[in-house]
């Protein structure tokens, strides 16, 4: 007879029938889930903590008030606003460029293969240097117009000779004699024109159907386009470039709230390695690079020894002559992107954000142009931390 106890024998599962404990529990954790969600939607969270503001501050919606003892004077400082005086800027970042004018642009006259190319970028030339050789067919049909025109001619005169010897003899009448002068005119005009059109060319002859494009002045070969085998014709332009660089240009690339009081004629110090040349502006643009989005100022040197090599870099210092009211140090000027402002101190203590009209900075110090008068206690160091605490509690 087993010792196991009846309650403990565990009764064998039947598929497709539920234990009777089964339907009870299942019942419970719906209606608990039930539950759940019908406090959940109920609930409200707590806002959150307000914190107090830093001891000794009071914050405004553009402007903040610290009493004498408050910590932030230990990051804050105050110094009034100085009279500018005239100044050199900083030094902004420009390239050597050529004189567009003193520059001559070439290109093929007729349509043709490049069979040889003369010179390389960088090499200097003299007048009537040979640059590059083409074959051409169509300079062939221009010879051939013109020695056509010459037989022409020669048979036109011939004629007349003819004419005239039996209009002189009184064979012929006077009005054929009329006519034969008039084919020998229009023959004339015919080589004329030939001429013409290949003296127009300004090359140089090699062959029946290839020519010589020769340098139309002196100076240095400062862009070079052109290879062996290439196809050109009138339609692509320039593909080399002859320079004077006797005088070359020095440009800067200046944002628009740059630009200040400069015009043609103000000072300028052009930094090139460890040289420093003398220099004035010779151009402000009107117009806007539509690539850099910048405006381009222009200043002439002399180059007479060359040493100015067309795109190399360079520096720029321009003279202020002083149109600012105030200078300040760049630490206390602002901006959000849109406007540039300062932090004064106003006669009720307030630290308030004024907005300015600011120029170029130079040595640590930022021109002032308008919102500013001397004097104007100018919150120079701790700005920003103004700046932040105002948006946070705003």
């Amino acid at each position: 007879m087993s010792d196991e106890h009846p309650a403990a024998v565990t009764a064998p599962s039947i598929p497709g029938v539920r234990s009777p404990l089964r339907v009870p529990i299942l019942v419970g954790a719906i209606l608990l889930g039930g539950a759940a969600i019908v406090l959940a939607r109920h609930y409200k969270r707590p806002d959150p903590p307000t914190e107090a503001p830093a001891p000794g501050m009071t914050v405004g919606s553009d402007g903040v008030t610290l009493t004498n003892d408050a910590p932030q004077w230990g990051v804050v400082k105050l110094a009034p606003a100085q009279p500018s005086e005239p100044h050199w800027t900083d030094p902004v970042p420009a390239r050597i460029v050529f004189d567009e004018a003193r520059t001559s642009r070439l290109g093929s006259p007729l349509a043709g293969r490049v069979t040889s190319v003369m010179v390389e970028r960088g090499q200097r030339v003299k007048t009537g240097d040979k640059l590059f050789m083409v074959s051409s067919p169509n300079l062939a049909e221009l010879r051939a117009d013109l020695e056509k025109a010459n037989v022409e001619a020669g048979t036109a005169k011939v004629n007349f000779d003819r004419t005239k010897a039996l209009v002189d003899a009184g064979s012929l009448p006077a009005k054929e004699l009329v006519t034969a002068q008039q084919a020998v005119a229009e023959a004339e005009l015919a080589v004329r024109l030939s001429n013409s059109k290949l003296s127009s060319l300004r090359v140089a002859g090699a062959g029946e159907a290839a020519f010589t494009v020769t340098a139309p002045r002196d100076g240095v070969v400062v862009e070079k386009q052109i290879n062996v085998g290439q196809n050109i014709d009138p339609s692509s332009g320039s593909v080399m470039a002859i320079a004077d660089l006797s005088d070359v240009w020095v440009v800067a690339d200046l944002f628009e709230n740059d630009i200040g009081q400069l015009v043609p004629g103000t000072q300028a110090k052009v930094v090139v390695g460890q040289a420093e040349l003398d220099g004035q502006v010779d151009q402000v643009s009107s117009v806007v690079d539509p690539e850099r989005h910048t405006v381009p100022v222009r200043v002439r040197l002399a180059n007479a020894d060359g040493a100015l090599r067309p795109n190399a870099y360079a520096q720029i210092k321009f003279f202020d002559p002083n149109t600012a009211k105030v200078a300040l140090p760049s630490s206390a000027v602002l901006s959000d992107g849109v406007t540039t402002y300062v932090y004064v101190k106003e006669k009720s203590g307030v630290l308030k954000r004024r907005n300015v009209t600011a120029g170029s900075a130079s040595a640590g110090k930022m021109a002032i142009l308008a919102g500013l008068d001397p004097g104007d206690q100018v919150v120079v160091q701790g700005a920003i931390l103004l700046d932040n605490q105002i948006q946070l509690d705003n």
